[in-house]
């Protein structure tokens, strides 16, 4: 098998990025056996689509012409440079082969280059081998999250419609509004400050040392763009303070065009000031209606939540989700990595 190929998607052939598009959605079959194939030319759009707020490559391992493993390596931008973000797969079929130690000894020497100190990655309880691998290599934990999961189908409408009046009369000095797709121009600056109370939600332990970073109009336009030309979708309700006219609160739920019964839960926050109205119950109940009108083929609403984050835990049992896969965070100190290679190589 030749060495791994490093692979940059600016520069990258159509072949080249639809056999990483393929090699992923065959993991995605393993983990999560039971959803949508991904659709592949959404994959390719997104690999080709330039972040400008990190950097992105791939070591991939061939076989003919399939990729059977690929490392991806991520530098964020903004973040501390000595540090990168790595994720790992190998398809079935071709584990136990030393794959993923090749991989791992060519991260290594791509990182004494650039400088890195720290590696951060994750494992998903789908595939428990993943994280006996991270604790052999000497990795920390640094987050636990559940991911959970509401099949609409066990939802009674009339009940949600009954809890969004509740809260309409309990707090009579707010409005909620759904919006689909680009934000109106006139009120992004206003949305831009709301999503700014992300920086003070719970966020677990990790990548404690990461630097927070404000959201800004030019921010948000910028991730639209990304959004909207891979083949997605956004729906937001917001929450408004009626004599101010504030944005002071909001929740989002983003899916694949091509894949509408599924439907992933992203931020919610309120503003500190806006907090014991329960508005989050609030914006999230009518944003649930609201999708189930303007997605009418979603089934499934997944969201994540940390330990520490209880408040949000409580509004999405209530609402019924229930955990459907663990995801864990890891950080692995470039020292411990080599010290491993180095114990295999003798």
């Amino acid at each position: 098998m030749p060495a791994p190929q490093l692979l940059t998607p600016s520069t990258a052939s159509d072949f080249h990025l639809h056999a990483l598009a393929h090699h992923l959605d065959m993991i995605r079959a393993e983990r999560m056996p039971s959803d949508p194939p991904f659709n592949v030319e959404s994959i390719v759009a997104g690999l080709r689509t330039i972040d400008l707020s990190r950097d992105r490559h791939y070591l991939l391992l061939w076989e003919e012409t399939q990729v059977v493993a690929r490392a991806t390596v991520t530098l964020p931008q903004a973040h501390d440079i000595h540090q990168a973000e790595v994720e790992l797969t190998v398809l079935a079929a071709h584990r136990q082969r030393g794959l993923a130690r090749r991989l791992l000894v060519e991260i290594a020497s791509l990182a004494e280059r650039s400088g890195w100190q720290v590696l951060l990655t994750n494992a998903s309880s789908r595939l428990p081998s993943g994280e006996a691998v991270l604790r052999h290599l000497g990795a920390q934990l640094v987050m636990k999250q559940q991911f959970m999961e509401l099949d609409l189908h066990s939802l009674n409408p009339q009940v949600l419609a009954d809890w969004v009046r509740e809260a309409a009369e309990a707090a009579p000095e707010y409005r909620t509004w759904s919006h689909l797709g680009p934000y109106p121009q006139d009120r992004l600056t206003n949305i831009a400050q709301a999503y700014g109370a992300m920086q003070t939600a719970p966020q677990g332990t990790k990548h404690a040392a990461a630097v927070a970073v404000s959201v800004t109009p030019q921010e948000l336009r910028r991730q639209e763009e990304q959004l909207f030309t891979t083949g997605r979708q956004r729906l937001t309700t917001f929450a408004e303070h009626r004599s101010s006219g504030a944005v002071v609160a909001f929740t989002e739920l983003f899916w694949d065009v091509g894949r509408p019964t599924i439907m992933i839960q992203h931020g919610t926050a309120v503003q500190p000031d806006h907090r014991r109205h329960s508005l989050g119950r609030w914006i999230k109940v009518a944003n649930l209606l609201a999708a189930q009108r303007l997605n009418p083929d979603v089934r499934f609403i997944r969201a994540g939540n940390t330990k520490d984050n209880i408040g949000m835990l409580r509004i999405n049992q209530a609402l019924g989700f229930r955990t459907y896969l663990i995801h864990t965070d890891w950080q692995l100190a470039m020292s411990d990595l080599r010290t491993y290679l180095d114990r295999r190589h003798a």
